[in-house]
């Protein structure tokens, strides 16, 4: 073992021994805050709370760590953050330290301050208060029939976004304050709306006083430490952590381990401002990169020093933990951050964007093996190498989940379809689980709305009523035994489809309104055109606003339904429309022979020509259908990225044509249904290829499970690499990869002990296996194993 794994493994112990726990530090402070400036405009007193955060909370240095800062008072804390939804806690307040999933431990203290300080100040003040009050009737009926999922995600407050930290590392705190200062200089306050954009300037000046005695505090602390500390090494360690302390965020950063604290200081402060998933570091080899290779280059710091920083910072971003409610965290376990790191694809000049530092993110992804970040590979085809490449395909093949793969080229056209010019999205990261980001430029919503497909083909099957209820929820289509051709029932689940778009659409103008009462002063900081147009990030003053994205779940359930719907009604009249919704409405008990039927009929997944057509022509049209909506911000956004909702909404839908039984899961992504892909890896991105990727601008998400044989020889190396160059060949914008074996992910069912470590790719996230639930377990189980990874395979054995 290197030296300096030794480090690494003591802090991973450290963080695996430590339980999650409430954090309310961050919400006591502004809550008094909050109560001591009103009146005054809302930037300014959010940004008073976060200085007085940065000035009150709780400052502590963890043995042996040389990345230093916490978010919240904790090791692992979830932070509440209470001006976006405080409720949560309120409703689990004596289960959440023994919910099955995400548990968080609550102190009697901090219960008792809760209920006495907290929870009395912001009751009806919160975001979700107002959206409840507030949701459009045709919404909430949707929502409340699991046709929807909208309301939770207003937790996730200003998340789903890529600072600038080159901007902070390359310019400190004291570039941005010039800049402030410019542009509040400049004002003439005799003209309409200057006084208001005086008064936000003056709300990022707080932040930067705050932000400047946060790093200042681990400094003295540092310090401190030094003092008293025996071991020679240690000290010079933490003598070396106050001087950088002391520098960074503040001035320049000159070296890479400070470009590292001064980014890891600035992406905290992000966790302080609002507890969120999707604040992602971005394109970290393009942005260190300066600054490890001035250091290599004059000796300052050797490549395993280096990598023993970044593994260190790898560590640090694991600690900090979504605070999510027990539904959400039931499909969604894992505490997941969603903190996404990119590696490779192409530069702002379009050339080959890999360098050194490249390999090294890789390195410490393979080296350190938890849960965070988010590592995603940007690879282009016609730029990126093949050493490249077979790096990746070595980190694929260990089995973390790790790196998610995207395709460089789709992801360019994907900011280009959300207007961004072809000079900037060169420059492009993953965001969250797929999503498409701009660093510092771009304000958007990536996934605010789930659309459950299944429930939409079901709705066109009940004539728009809920089965289980018989209430009408939705337009009334007709009844499809009236139907005279399939384009009549294609018809109807577009028009179902429509107007399920239309009452989210609804939703998420409510949400804009909702969300420009919450400033984001700390995350504002980096986003150039806030400054300028002295506006807050939440009110639109990125330089590129898009509208909320609405992601689409069960997309091979409604490919399928439509297929049998077809080929055994209208085609071969196999049976009537008459019998089908029958066996269906029956959970095909006593119809064995027609949910035999529906099961033989061709499947998506396995390169059949109709049934891809039937792709094409539905997402074409659902993509149409969202962006024909414009918000205050932009037009709407689609995108293809389930996580677990896949399971959840599967619950509330019966069964379907297509053979599927009721309440089983829907599918997962642009994933072919569990064990319906027959034909191996190939015909799986043939028939993936007919959803027209670069529409979905939010991203697209294809998950495959590999068996670890496949990839352990040299030959299955060079397969892989294959495969993922028919990825980009084939313009499909994302796959992640599973590699494990079916018998150790069900013994691990069994034995979750003797499996605490096991990570595993549950969908644009990585996670620990046993903290699923089990139905997102039988989920990851029961999808389709490839047992080849080229045509004439061992796949043909399989079959």
């Amino acid at each position: 073992m290197k030296e300096y794994l030794r480090r690494i493994e003591q802090m991973k112990q450290r963080l695996r021994t430590t339980k999650p726990e409430v954090d309310l530090e961050n919400a006591r402070i502004l809550t008094r805050v909050f109560k001591e400036t009103a009146g005054e405009p809302i930037a300014v007193r959010k940004a008073k709370a976060f200085k007085a955060q940065c000035e009150e909370k709780t400052i502590e240095i963890f043995s042996g760590e040389l990345i230093v800062g916490s978010p919240g008072s904790k090791l692992r804390g979830g932070i509440v953050s209470v001006d976006t939804c405080w409720s949560v806690l309120a409703d689990e307040l004596e289960t959440i330290s023994t919910r099955a999933h995400d548990p968080f431990y609550l102190s009697p203290e901090d219960k008792k301050l809760f209920l006495e300080e907290i929870q009395p100040y912001w009751q009806g003040r919160s975001i979700y208060d107002a959206w409840v009050k507030q949701i459009p009737e045709d919404t909430k009926i949707l929502r409340d029939n699991g046709v929807v999922f909208i309301d939770k995600r207003l937790m996730r407050g200003s998340g789903e976004v890529t600072a600038s930290y080159k901007q902070i590392i390359d310019e400190g705190l004291v570039g941005i304050k010039k800049r402030v200062l410019r542009r509040k200089q400049s004002l003439n306050l005799t003209e309409p709306g200057a006084y208001e954009k005086d008064c936000y300037l003056s709300a990022l000046l707080i932040t930067l006083e705050g932000l400047e005695i946060l790093a200042a505090r681990y400094g003295k602390e540092a310090l401190r430490l030094a003092e008293i500390e025996t071991d020679c090494t240690r000290q010079e360690e933490l003598i070396t952590i106050a001087q950088i302390c002391q520098r960074v965020p503040k001035y320049p950063a000159r070296t890479f381990h400070e470009a590292l604290q001064s980014l890891y200081f600035y992406h905290m402060s992000l966790f302080m401002e609002q507890n969120a998933e999707g604040y992602n570091p971005g394109r970290m080899d393009q942005y260190l990169y300066p600054y490890y290779k001035e250091d290599i280059h004059s000796d300052r710091i050797t490549e395993e020093e280096a990598q023993e920083l970044l593994d260190c910072l790898w560590v640090k971003l694991n600690e900090v933990c979504l605070f999510q409610d027990k539904a959400t965290a039931t499909f969604v376990a894992g505490y997941p951050t969603l903190q996404n790191v990119c590696v490779g694809g192409v530069d702002s000049l379009g050339r080959d964007a890999v360098n050194e530092l490249s390999y090294l993110i890789l390195q410490a992804t393979e080296e350190v093996r938890l849960s965070q970040p988010s590592l995603s590979v940007r690879y282009s085809l016609a730029k990126n190498s093949n050493r490249f490449l077979r790096r990746v395909v070595e980190l694929i093949k260990l089995g973390t989940g790790f790196p998610a793969f995207h395709n460089d080229d789709v992801g360019v056209r994907m900011l280009m379809n959300k207007g961004v010019p072809l000079k900037e999205a060169f420059d492009w990261n993953p965001c969250g689980c797929v999503e498409t980001s701009l660093e510092g430029r771009m304000k958007q919503y990536t996934s605010l709305a789930d659309i459950n497909l299944g429930s939409v083909c079901e709705l066109a099957l009940t004539n728009g009523r809920n089965p289980k209820t018989d209430e009408i929820i939705s337009i009334e289509t007709g009844d499809p035994r009236s139907f005279g051709s399939y384009y009549e029932f294609k018809e109807a689940i577009k028009a179902q489809m429509t107007y399920v778009i239309e009452a989210c659409v609804k939703g998420s103008h409510v949400i804009d309104e909702l969300s420009m009462d919450r400033p984001v002063p700390v995350l504002s900081l980096t986003h150039r055109e806030c400054i300028e147009k002295g506006l807050d990030y939440s009110r639109g003053g990125a330089k590129y606003t898009c509208g909320n994205g609405i992601t689409s779940v069960g997309v091979a359930d409604l490919i399928n339904t439509l297929a049998a719907v077809k080929e055994l009604v209208y085609d071969r009249q196999a049976v009537t429309m008459d019998e089908l919704l029958t066996a269906v409405e029956n959970d095909f008990e006593g119809y064995e022979s027609i949910r035999q039927l529906c099961e033989g009929v061709a499947k998506y997944g396995n390169a059949d020509p109709v049934v891809d057509e039937i792709a094409s022509e539905m997402f074409t049209f659902i993509a149409d259908e969202i962006e024909s909506y414009e918000s205050k911000f932009g037009k709407m956004t689609p995108g293809i990225l389930p996580v677990t909702v896949n399971t959840l909404f599967g619950l509330s839908v019966g069964a379907l044509p297509s053979g599927r039984k009721a309440a089983s899961p829907l599918a997962d992504g642009v994933s072919p249904s569990g064990g319906t892909d027959r034909l191996g890896p190939n015909a799986i991105l043939r028939s993936v290829s007919n959803i027209p990727h670069d529409r979905f601008v939010q991203g697209t998400l294809l998950n495959m499970k590999i068996t670890p044989d496949l990839i352990r020889t040299e030959k299955g190396i060079t397969q892989m690499m294959a495969m993922l160059k028919s990825i980009c060949s084939l313009g499909i914008f994302h796959a992640h990869f599973n590699v494990v074996d079916r018998e150790v992910l069900l013994h691990a069912q069994e034995a979750p002990e003797e499996h605490r470590g096991l990570l595993i790719r549950v969908a644009g996230y990585t996670t620990y296996f046993v903290d699923l639930s089990e139905e997102v377990q039988n989920e990851i189980i029961n999808r389709t194993p490839q047992r080849g990874l080229v045509a004439g395979e061992a796949w043909k054995e399989q079959y």
